[in-house]
């Protein structure tokens, strides 16, 4: 029996985020809403990340892996650290406060010159992009009954994010010139401040997120679980391998391409190019896993794809090819892998046989967070280190093994399980 046929896992009326009654009309109009804000939000944080690492090395030598990791770490454990106080509080106030704390750190980042502030600033941004992101994924998964339905929801969010992460690049380099952030910052700041209104365009000021069954943000049942239960512990594992390699994005190929490319516009382009990838092959894909998953294709079965897809690039990228034939590559890579691992690890998460859909899309959050933040971290100050001494491609060749050695076991484990639900 999956989660969502099971009567201990139903939605309860009186927390979810449409009330009983709600029919399509009021679907179509929180997916509405969803979408815009979440556009907006991503408008703003894919025009700073594309920047942000050069930005903080000219702040500091040495800081932008440090200010990566903080900001990454903040973002995705910031909302753990409340998880007790978020219970039960309206979604629309604390998402709203999100934006705002987004708005502040970064807006304010240009005005940092010493080696703390910014990552004070960096902190405070990742803090309110963590709540944001947190209300956000409960209320959808409060909201949709079934898997099938949150991956179509989660897919419609992901595509306006990566419409944002499409224009995002292009906008940082026409408001980044001569080495002043002021008006790059400025725009990032108007966009969350512009994401904080929309929510009140279509989400209820009474609704109010699940109660929390533990005093602790994932509780025993939940670690328990992710150790002892098959399927548990592999989601768990690929999504540490997938986002380790995915944060390599916004830190070490950033580096790289800032090195070996010299055209600004080609740049843009390139880091465009997985949110044009995902504008164009969610949909579709979307349709291939809900037809997969209907026939017993497992969820996690998706995100080893999408893993093995990063791990390709990053074997690509220490190939020893030209810089710019590896990049490219590389790019198209994570461009066809991206739209089977972000919607794909939301759900499988949700879908997880934990009782507070709160907690176990906290569960999701460590796991993701210290995935991306290491990742950050290494791409951001281990790369850059092995790059300058000529040794660069080491990097490459060690990540793009790690991904091919540990991903196919725990596929294979996962699918040889007998009994599995029809859909996950």
């Amino acid at each position: 029996m999956s989660e969502e046929s099971s009567p201990d896992h139903a939605p309860n009326p009186s927390r979810s985020g449409l009330p009983p009654e709600a029919g399509p009309q009021q679907h179509a109009r929180l997916t509405s809403v969803l979408s815009a804000h979440h556009l907006l939000v991503s408008l703003g944080l894919y025009t700073a990340m594309p920047v942000l690492a050069l930005v903080l090395g000219r702040k500091a030598s040495g800081a932008a892996g440090p200010g990566l990791f903080c900001y990454t770490a903040s973002a995705g454990l910031g909302a753990l650290l409340v998880s007790r106080w978020l219970s039960r509080r309206r979604y629309l106030p604390t998402m709203i406060a999100g934006t705002l704390l987004a708005a502040t750190g970064f807006g304010l980042l240009p005005y940092a010159d010493d080696s703390i502030g910014p990552l004070v600033l960096l902190l405070t941004a990742g803090f309110g992009m963590s709540l944001h992101a947190m209300s956000s994924r409960v209320l959808v998964a409060e909201s949709v009954a079934d898997g099938i339905g949150r991956q179509r929801f989660y897919s419609v969010l992901m595509v306006a994010i990566n419409v944002a992460a499409t224009i995002g690049p292009f906008v940082a380099m026409a408001a980044y010139r001569g080495g002043d952030t002021r008006p790059l910052f400025a725009v990032v700041a108007g966009c969350y401040l512009l994401a904080g209104a929309s929510l009140t365009l279509g989400v209820r000021p009474g609704l109010r997120m699940p109660a929390a069954e533990t005093r602790w943000p994932v509780g025993r049942a939940t670690i328990r679980a992710a150790l002892c239960e098959p399927t548990a512990r592999a989601t768990v594992l690929a999504t540490l391998v997938g986002t380790f390699l995915y944060a390599q994005l916004s830190s070490a190929i950033v580096l790289l391409m800032a090195d070996e490319i010299a055209s600004a516009p080609m740049r843009a382009a390139l880091l465009a190019a997985p949110a044009v990838g995902i504008v164009l092959l969610q949909t579709p894909a979307t349709a291939v896993m809900t037809r997969l998953m209907g026939r017993g294709v497992p969820m996690f079965a998706f995100i080893c794809v999408a893993c093995l897809g990063f791990g390709g690039a990053m074997l690509v990228l220490g190939s020893g090819l030209p810089a710019a034939a590896a990049v490219v590559t590389a790019i198209a890579l994570f461009t066809l892998a991206e739209p089977f691992f972000h919607s794909p690890v939301s759900t499988a998460f949700a879908g997880l046989p934990v009782g507070s859909r709160l907690e176990v899309l906290n569960l999701r959050q460590v796991c993701w967070t210290t995935g991306e933040a290491l990742g950050a971290l290494c791409g951001g100050a281990l790369f850059l280190l092995l790059h300058r001494n000529g040794q660069g491609h080491l990097y490459w060749l060690a990540l793009g093994s790690c991904a091919t050695v540990t991903v196919p076991p725990l596929l294979l484990a996962v699918v040889a399980l007998p009994g599995r639900p029809v859909a996950e």
